[in-house]
């Protein structure tokens, strides 16, 4: 597996650390660049970060993304995938109609809130795509999609159907069956490559007209062991059990996210190889993989 980490860096300070022919500038404010862990940079950027912000409180950096790419064997020697929902969308359900039981969240984090009745969304907000998820997390699947792979027999899968103001869509929402997989110590969380808090830092500010607004810390890793993290950074590691043989789509119980707004915490969506085969060979939409490791 190779592994880089793309990074939109403020070209201000891009000089600091890149080469002026290096990298991809996106406009006069952005330049987008790559590299590994183990290239001798890869430490510094933290440290010039620090720097950048407690002289002028600008960021070095404003946005990242991690990439991997595999190797044919290590592909069709995986048991195990992640699915990587590439199309999100609002509004999510709650500000739709949809109801959630917020009495079994988690007080601390907000996980594991139990939604009620049907998934309600607005008709014209979902992606042309055969998979998306809305920004608090529920994902939805087309009528292509869930024909799919209901004809492959696909196991753990659940689908239920959307609802419009106006009756009932052609889309669906996905569920999974399966008794959630947890995740080991193996699996690293974080807000970014060089921030691995558990919380948030607790701000006061003020608003137009003076008003005053404290702004709580939020949670990122939950004492309680449902969060573990703001963002997921590596490859998920799950515990070994007999049910992963047995289904082809899994939730994690450990969730990654925060509580903000209608955000909530969210699990890492998993599938067997039948699922990512069944997927490729009917070129569905959406959605990527990565490989997910069993320990």
């Amino acid at each position: 597996m190779e592994e880089v980490l793309e990074l939109r860096i403020n070209y201000e300070y891009a000089h600091l650390l890149f080469g002026k022919s290096e990298g991809k500038n996106i406009d006069d404010f952005i330049k987008i660049v790559q590299l590994t862990k183990d290239d001798p940079r890869y430490l510094q950027i933290p440290i010039i970060e620090k720097q950048i912000n407690d002289q002028y409180d600008e960021l070095f950096f404003s946005g990242w993304q991690i990439k991997r790419t595999y190797s044919k064997k290590e592909l069709l020697s995986a048991s195990l995938f992640q699915i990587l929902i590439k199309s999100e969308f609002e509004p999510c359900g709650e500000e739709c109609g949809t109801v959630y039981d917020n009495t079994s969240a988690c007080p601390i984090c907000g996980a594991n809130a139990k939604q009620i009745g049907p998934l309600f969304l607005h008709k014209g907000s979902i992606p042309k795509k055969d998979i998306s998820r809305t920004i608090s997390g529920e994902i939805v699947v087309s009528d292509r999609f869930a024909n799919i792979m209901q004809e492959a027999k696909i196991k753990g899968m659940a689908i239920e159907p959307v609802v419009f103001e106006k009756g009932i869509s052609n889309c669906f929402q996905l569920k999974s069956t399966a008794q959630e997989v947890d995740l080991t110590p193996n699996t690293i969380a974080g807000v970014d490559p060089f921030n691995l808090s558990e919380y948030g830092e607790a701000v006061d500010y003020i608003l137009g007209d003076n008003i005053a607004v404290k702004h709580e810390k939020e949670i990122y890793k939950c004492p309680n062991g449902h969060t573990i993290g703001l963002n997921l950074l590596s490859e998920p590691y799950v515990e070994s059990r007999q049910t992963l043989e047995n289904y082809d789509l899994f939730f994690t119980r450990q969730k990654v996210g925060v509580l903000r707004g209608y955000l909530r915490p969210n699990p890492i969506l998993l599938c067997s190889p039948l699922f990512r085969t069944i997927a490729l060979k009917n070129k569905l939409t959406g959605f990527g993989f990565e490989v997910a490791h069993i320990e």
